[in-house]
């Protein structure tokens, strides 16, 4: 048994390790790209191509590249100014809001022959506390890996908006892995698309529900892990 048991706790420390490796190398393969390799959305999507194993990476890739070089424009947002979001524009001006964040991996992933589509529906993000939304407010993706829909929260995944001393809003690089390639359980706690076959879900749930009291418990709980 203590043979067993060791053998598994090895096993799962090595693969913890070359998942970690993983994650650094694409990071800093993310980082380091050229900026002869990133002109125009073309040119971006063969470099990160290249610097891919698989297609989880590929997709991992270009998550972190949005993550680490498109910032929130948090005045258009603010200042509910927003114009256009395509995925050319929001590459070219290296801001958008989610829309933006939303048409840009879509398009990138098209570029590399990776089924993608962009989500609208309810978000519980930033300032959300706990109101019933009667108008869709938030953009994500789904991408395909492996004969299996998952989800992309790129927006969500950059940073977060704040407020400052002034009460002044800013937004504040944070990279975070959570939604990344984020399963449909822990997913519906904070994105509700308008059309429920987006769920993923083998019960899809209401509006009510999601809006219900339960599910603002549930969600406040994930929070804090």
């Amino acid at each position: 048994m203590k043979k067993i048991l060791v053998s598994f706790v090895l096993f799962f420390t090595i693969s913890i390790s070359a998942q970690n490796q993983t994650y650094y190398r694409l990071i800093e393969y993310a980082k380091k790209a050229p900026e002869s390799e990133t002109k125009d959305i073309e040119d971006l999507s063969k470099y990160l191509a290249r610097g891919a194993k698989t297609k989880k990476e590929l997709v991992q890739l270009i998550y972190y590249w949005i993550c680490l070089n498109i910032d929130y424009d948090i005045e258009s947002y603010a200042n509910n100014t927003i114009d256009d979001v395509s995925a050319e524009t929001t590459f070219s001006d290296r801001k958008s809001v989610c829309a933006g964040y939303s048409n840009l991996f879509q398009e990138i992933c098209l570029n590399l022959k990776i089924k993608c589509e962009v989500i609208t529906g309810y978000g519980k993000g930033y300032n959300y506390n706990g109101e019933y939304l009667k108008e869709t407010n938030h953009a994500w993706n789904a991408v395909k890996m492996y004969d299996k829909w998952e989800f992309i929260d790129v927006t969500w995944g950059a940073g977060g908006a704040f407020e400052n001393e002034d009460g002044k809003l800013f937004f504040e690089k944070q990279l975070s892995v959570r939604y990344l390639l984020d399963n449909p359980e822990d997913f519906i706690l904070e994105h509700l698309p308008e059309k429920p076959e987006w769920q993923l879900l083998e019960n899809p749930i209401s509006k009510d529900v999601f809006f219900s009291t339960e599910m603002e418990n549930k969600r406040l709980e994930r929070i804090k892990l």
